[in-house]
């Protein structure tokens, strides 16, 4: 199930494709967690709704990465069809952050 994580030109079968979910969306927390934890520490971030906003922003990042790193290494650039499908995947990180944002990578890792 967590096997070939860093590969992202593996065809994943679905039940890898829950673990990417999975092992991408705890990296992600614990990433933002640990940012947001210094960015507190230096001051520059104050109270849980700058916190809140800078996850999201982290999320964007995250899945907009993921979403390049899949299309490019699958070589799914020249298809606008998995262009598009990658775009509602951010749009989706903005709404509901990498708890909605990595399930079109997760989908696309089984292509």
């Amino acid at each position: 199930m967590f096997k070939n994580l860093t590969d992202f030109s593996y065809k994943r079968n679905w039940k890898e494709a829950v673990g990417f979910y999975l092992a991408f969306f705890v990296l992600l927390i614990i990433i933002s967690v640990l940012l947001s934890g210094m960015l507190v520490v230096m001051g520059l971030i104050d109270g849980f709704e700058e916190g809140s906003r800078f996850g999201t922003i982290m999320a964007v990042i995250f899945c907009s990465i993921i979403s390049i790193l899949l299309l490019k290494k699958k070589k799914l650039l020249n298809n606008f069809g998995y262009i598009i499908l990658s775009l509602i995947g951010i749009l989706l990180s903005l709404i509901g952050g990498a708890l909605l944002g990595l399930i079109i990578p997760a989908f696309i890792t089984t292509k």
